[in-house]
């Protein structure tokens, strides 16, 4: 089918990528294997992933996006033409993409992603506020005339938002995200423990012992490391109430950019917002209890969105078939020449 329109969410820790017509086609890590001394790629996302922490001296591990932004172009590159070619096998026409950014870009930010996505083999390219795309995933109107809050938290940023009418009205962010949490854990099991993880040790233990809130009952779980003193693998136990306390101060961090962002806030939508609630997006509002910590702290009824680590690709997804929208409110498909053209 000829031009072809794909939406990407190509975040800190995951690439996601949604077709016209047919939903999320191609979900995997932003992580890829690269030979040291040539930078060329060896595997990329779940490939990589599989490689992750038992590479030898000659490869390592690249991760073109931190937060949110371009941080290894020659890397961004190889990754976006690699996808795109999974995405758009056997067509001859480049696609036009529409891409999820954040809030905070600067000009030569953009231009960076501009550049980026159409050496790779995009058409034309378009970018769309992240935060505003995660509130029109989880359900918020383009049209209403009432404010919606969004608490994004991605895996390098946190970013919120208040929308009305489809566009953001008040935002703030803080360059917190999962990986900070992740990072926290590691380096408390090494301290407390002796005993050094890999990331995806320490991303499992959040997922199955991270808290936002204190828990009733503590929840304990045994995991595998090597020991800091004598090199040799070692079992042992994390609890819940620890992670609780490690995690404790990024959680408030997150509850600061709320409610600075409230205190921006025009009357008239906080009203509606203290209507309709606080919607939570992204992968790390799956941390357990984190609706209900920011619900006791604001006096704010707070949901996690129905699949919030895909509430941004979703919310692009429909935009695509929302091109009038998309023109009416200044978003324009550029290539890099009309970039450069407009700049």
């Amino acid at each position: 089918m000829p031009g072809l329109k794909l939406a990407i969410d190509f975040g800190s820790n995951n690439f996601t990528a949604f077709t016209e017509g047919r939903g999320i086609t191609l979900q995997e890590p932003s992580l890829m294997i690269c030979d040291r001394y040539t930078g060329l790629p060896i595997a990329v996302g779940g490939a990589a992933q599989k490689m992750s922490g038992k590479l030898p001296a000659s490869l390592v591990e690249v991760t073109p996006i931190k937060d949110g932004i371009v941080y290894d172009f020659p890397a961004a590159c190889r990754m976006l033409r690699v996808y795109l070619n999974k995405l758009c096998a056997g067509r001859l026409l480049k696609p036009d993409v529409l891409m999820s950014v954040p809030g905070n870009v600067t000009p030569l930010e953009r231009k960076t992603l501009v550049d980026a996505i159409t050496r790779a083999g995009a058409g034309r390219a378009c970018f769309v506020e992240e935060p505003l795309a995660a509130a029109i995933g989880a359900g918020v109107s383009l049209n209403e005339p009432k404010g919606s809050f969004i608490c994004d938290i991605g895996g390098g940023t946190t970013a919120c938002a208040v929308v009305t009418m489809g566009n953001i009205a008040v935002s703030g962010s803080v360059k917190i995200g999962g990986n900070d949490l992740t990072k926290t854990v590691m380096e408390y099991i090494r301290r407390e423990h002796n005993v050094e993880i890999g990331q995806q040790t320490a991303e499992s233990i959040k997922k199955n012992v991270g808290s936002a809130i204190f828990r009733t009952e503590e929840v304990a779980i045994i995991f595998g490391g090597k020991n800091c003193d004598t090199g040799l693998p070692v079992l042992f136990e994390i609890t819940s109430t620890e992670i609780y306390w490690i995690l404790k101060t990024y959680v408030e961090d997150i509850l600061t950019c709320i409610k600075s962002v409230f205190e921006k806030t025009p009357p008239e939508l906080v009203s509606d917002i203290a209507e309709k609630g606080i919607i939570l997006t992204g992968g790390t509002a799956n941390l357990f209890g984190l609706d209900r910590f920011v619900e006791w702290n604001t006096g704010v009824r707070t949901v996690k969105a129905l699949s919030p680590e895909n509430c941004a690709v979703y919310g692009l997804g429909r935009l695509l078939k929302e091109i009038g929208y998309l023109e009416k409110n200044g978003y324009v498909f550029l290539s890099s020449q009309d970039d450069e053209e407009e700049q």
